[in-house]
């Protein structure tokens, strides 16, 4: 509880003398960014789902974290003492990285080595957290459960960057030698952050497919290789919408980006969901992520009962037991009471397709109590008013 005091009240003299040893280009954040800041770290500390353990990085914008260690007698230097400290900064211009997921915030390594007489090699690191208040805080709103899922993955990807470096100081054999033969003149292994977020990136979207879910959504991650592409452009099916419980009623919300694509597009128009775009680098595969939340359902008073037999009817037909005549019957019976109302439709006693198989999950979750009565008659009455099945 400490830890989160100091850093929601954003004490920035860590330690005394610590201002002067950081970058002077740093640059205080506004108090709307502070807020900003508090708000998404409140955030982040409170979710309960499986994570990487970030204590270590995050004890470093309370105080210094000191790492020390001895070399091995033919090395350059006998002792190594680094000084790790994180505050946060104004965000000043649009950073991003190189072929990151999310852009929204970095987390700057900035370390100072000297040395001493005694063989004694210190590193100084002054490191900042910025986060772009531009994407966190859009003036064009989207749907407030992929904002909340965008902005938890950022703090989480910038604060590992900081976390996997500090990783490696404190139990890197590899980078402690490396440490250990330095002169003050040379320049500090960083890649250790994973800049190019090869481990970043996986352990983002666990984390980000574990958001969503939370949230009553499905996540998508989608690889588009070269030879998917005709001359790199690309078209896609990720999946049917009707194989999720999550987007089974009548309409979804889709949140979507891309690394290495131009002109993304999904859509959705009946049961695909389908993306198409081209990869900027030919010869190299994209990845997209996609968010999809059903839609919340508007829920309406006085709702008429819908008579038992009807539901007995979908779990049967959903079984097989009965036709699709038999089945259609009930449904029927719903529009002549009005308890389902199609508008734009004229009844026709031929049905245009065959009623595709995905509507028997709906009548098989409807009929278990898995979704909504609203749920299954909207799915119902979209099929019908699209013209995807008819009624006698």
């Amino acid at each position: 509880m400490a830890l989160l005091n100091l850093l929601i009240l954003f004490i920035v003299p860590l330690i005394s003398g610590s201002i002067d040893s950081f970058d002077n280009n740093f640059v205080q954040p506004s108090i709307a960014e502070q807020q900003m800041f508090k708000n998404l770290l409140e955030e982040f500390l409170k979710l309960d789902i499986d994570r990487e353990d970030l204590s270590s990085i995050l004890s470093t914008f309370e105080k210094p974290r000191i790492v020390t260690f001895p070399c091995d007698t033919e090395d350059v230097n006998n002792l190594v003492v680094n000084v790790v400290e994180t505050r946060h900064a104004g965000f000043t211009v649009p950073e991003d990285h190189a072929g990151g997921v999310i852009v929204g915030g970095t987390y700057s390594w900035q370390c100072k080595i000297t040395t001493s007489s005694k063989g004694i090699i210190t590193m100084d690191c002054d490191n900042t957290l910025k986060l772009n208040p531009d994407v966190i805080n859009p003036n064009e709103k989207k749907d407030p459960r992929s904002q909340e899922v965008d902005n938890l993955v950022i703090i989480y990807h910038e604060l590992l960057h900081g976390q996997l470096m500090l990783n490696a100081i404190s139990s890197s054999q590899e980078w402690r030698n490396d440490v250990c033969n330095k002169t003050p003149s040379d320049k500090i292994d960083y890649s250790y952050s994973d800049k190019q977020h090869i481990i970043i990136d996986p352990i983002q979207e666990e984390f980000a497919r574990q958001l969503v879910s939370k949230k009553g959504g499905v996540f998508f991650l989608e690889e588009i290789s070269p030879t998917e592409t005709q001359n790199g452009e690309f078209t896609k099916k990720i999946t049917s919408r009707f194989e999720h419980i999550q987007l089974a009623n009548l309409g979804i919300k889709v949140t979507y980006r891309g690394i290495n694509t131009n002109e993304l597009t999904v859509t959705f128009p009946q049961d695909d969901i389908t993306i198409s775009g081209n990869l900027k680098d030919k010869t190299k595969s994209g990845r997209v992520w996609l968010y999809a939340f059903p839609e919340t359902a508007t829920k309406t008073s006085n709702l008429i009962q819908i008579p038992s037999w009807i539901k007995n009817n979908a779990a049967w037909w959903s079984e097989g037991k009965i036709t699709d005549s038999d089945f259609l019957n009930g449904i029927e019976f719903l529009i002549q009471k009005g308890i389902l109302k199609i508008q734009g439709v004229e009844n026709n006693s031929q049905s245009s397709q065959e009623i595709p198989t995905w509507i028997r999950n709906n009548a098989q979750w409807w009929s278990s109590g898995l979704i909504s009565d609203e749920d299954f008659l909207s799915g119902i009455k979209y099929l019908i008013e699209v013209g995807i099945i008819s009624y006698p």
